[in-house]
């Protein structure tokens, strides 16, 4: 899709009180995924209003034209509350909450627009699941492996499909939307969203396969090293992760270099 997604200062200073590297993944993720829909919104503008001269239903136009101004208006304020969101679903999975469904609500069997939206949310994680699932699998190892478990089932693993989905339809809801223009613009915003979130994982497997490769490294180590060349390797270590988290956080994307070893300062 692209190799470089909007200004990524905001990465480093969103990680600042917490660079593990866990919550620096979370923080990448949240703030690449908001960045990228900000960056899309106008395309998705002019594909609904695409979409509303092609309406035969005045009242249909209608809808689509009010969320269209919706969007457009509130196009900064979107790309906050998919920060605030994803890193809110993403610390729930990561305690094993039982994460409700978008708009779960007693009214959803009752409501057809509701309905429609939730019946929308799940057709959308199914095609990002198909579009990603290789991505996906391979970040899941790894963030199962960060988090000492051997696998994840999709009820605790943060990066699921179903989490930027769902990240996405409550930030829009957020907006002032009803019901419909709310499912109008969901719908509208399905296209990128089936490549930027295999992109998103594309990005952090590549930088976390850096992490795997020092960790390989100190494995071949031999066991019965100085203590001065014991040293030498943990603050080559160090500085291997620290270049990680920093790619991580300011959107460059690409594998991970291979240090050079030199004398520990």
């Amino acid at each position: 899709m692209h190799t470089q997604t909007g200004d990524h200062a905001a990465r480093l200073r969103a990680a600042k009180e917490e660079p593990s590297p866990i919550t620096a993944l979370r923080d990448m993720l949240a703030t690449a995924f908001a960045a990228d829909i900000a960056a899309v919104t106008p395309m998705v503008c002019d594909a609904m209003r695409e979409s509303a001269l092609e309406a035969a239903n005045p009242a249909r136009r209608e809808l689509i034209e009010n969320a269209i101004a919706i969007v457009t208006r509130n196009r900064g304020a979107l790309a906050l509350e998919v920060v605030q969101m994803f890193r809110s679903r993403f610390d729930a999975k990561l305690k094993e909450a039982k994460v409700r469904r978008a708009f779960s609500s007693p009214l959803a069997l009752m409501d057809e627009p509701v309905l429609d939206i939730n019946i929308a949310l799940e057709q959308s994680a199914a095609r990002l699941k198909e579009q990603s699932g290789a991505e996906m699998l391979q970040i899941s190892a790894r963030v199962a492996e960060m988090l000492g478990k051997a696998s994840l089932d999709d009820a605790e693993n943060p990066i699921v499909p179903r989490v930027f989905v769902t990240t996405l339809a409550d930030a829009l809801a957020t907006l002032g939307f009803d019901a419909e223009e709310h499912l109008a613009a969901f719908r509208a915003f399905g296209p990128p969203l089936l490549s930027i979130a295999p992109d998103l994982y594309n990005h952090a497997n590549a930088l976390l396969s850096g992490l795997d490769e020092s960790h390989e490294r100190a494995a071949l180590e031999p066991l019965s090293v100085a203590a001065p060349h014991r040293e030498k390797a943990a603050v080559i270590d160090e500085l291997v992760l620290a270049d990680i988290l920093a790619r991580l956080l300011t959107g460059v994307r690409g594998t991970a270099p291979t240090p050079q070893l030199g004398t520990a300062r």
